[in-house]
């Protein structure tokens, strides 16, 4: 088993609060509705009201301007930064993954990945590893990968993004023989941990179901401040969980009530953080 947590991944919660994991968030919730561009002003008046400082906005951003993720862009006289092509692309594809409901039937089945990369080429061999644990793979044995069935377009858009399809063997498959299925999937996954994560989120989050639910909050900068801070830490989770089916899980698995505390917010603030940030930038 390889575990899912593995350095950024086990602090979902204090990624919440990094000045980077933060603008990544806006720039992916907010910007894409406002031609994928933000003046640096505004970005600082938005980072302002999260609680970080202008110069650490300006110094995060010059991070994602070296990394490629942000493009320098002048517009009417503002300064600001547009996101990249390969950026927006991320955002686009992560979508349906973050912001969507998951459906996952018992019988859809699995894709499996089988790979060969030589020694020679170790460090791709490593990147790919990588890439399928945030994609939710989990390992059965050496270089061979399991993964929901719903995950293959995501397989295969990784085989194709890292060039490795000459290494690469894609399959669709059931598990037959010879122990429970549940039983395999809880070696495959580190189940544990990942009910850990959903917990974490949970804790950190069901209140402010609870205070939008009964009114507590009701101005557009507030829902801004709450759903921004929400998303940074959900993003990640709809990745480092695979979407198992059910029956698979336990019983009190608590990816079900995260997931519902996640989804009462977005759909009691996602329109109102547009609308802050729409008055901030002033469309």
């Amino acid at each position: 088993m390889v575990s899912v947590i593995s350095g950024e991944a086990s602090d979902l919660l204090t990624r919440a609060t990094r000045p980077q994991s933060l603008i990544f968030t806006i720039y992916g919730a907010y910007s894409r509705v406002l031609d994928s561009w933000l003046s640096v002003a505004s970005l600082v008046e938005m980072m302002q009201a999260l609680g970080i400082e202008e110069a650490t906005v300006r110094s995060a951003l010059s991070r994602f301007k070296r990394r490629g993720i942000l493009i320098a862009d002048k517009r009417g006289g503002a300064a600001g930064y547009s996101l990249s092509d390969g950026a927006r692309t991320t955002f686009d594809v992560g979508d349906a993954r973050v912001l969507e409901r998951r459906e996952v039937h018992a019988d859809q089945g699995w894709v499996l990945a089988a790979f060969s990369i030589p020694e020679s080429n170790r460090d791709l061999r490593y990147r790919l590893r990588s890439r399928l644990i945030w994609l939710g793979f989990a390992q059965v044995t050496g270089g061979l990968w399991i993964a929901p069935a719903q995950l293959k377009n995501e397989l295969l858009a990784l085989t194709a993004e890292l060039g490795v399809e000459k290494h690469m063997d894609v399959f669709s498959s059931t598990h037959t023989a010879f122990r429970p299925t549940a039983e395999a999937v809880a070696s495959w996954w580190d189940l544990e941990s990942i009910a850990k994560m959903h917990t974490a989120f949970f804790d950190a989050h069901h209140p402010l179901v609870a205070k939008w639910s009964k009114g507590g909050g009701d101005s557009p900068a507030e829902a801004f401040v709450d759903y921004t801070r929400i998303l940074t830490a959900w993003r990640h989770l709809p990745y480092l969980d695979p979407g198992l089916p059910a029956n698979f899980l336990p019983s009190d698995w608590p990816g079900y009530k995260s997931s519902d505390a996640f989804f009462a917010l977005k759909d009691k603030l996602a329109d109102r953080a547009l609308a802050h940030v729409r008055n901030v930038v002033q469309i």
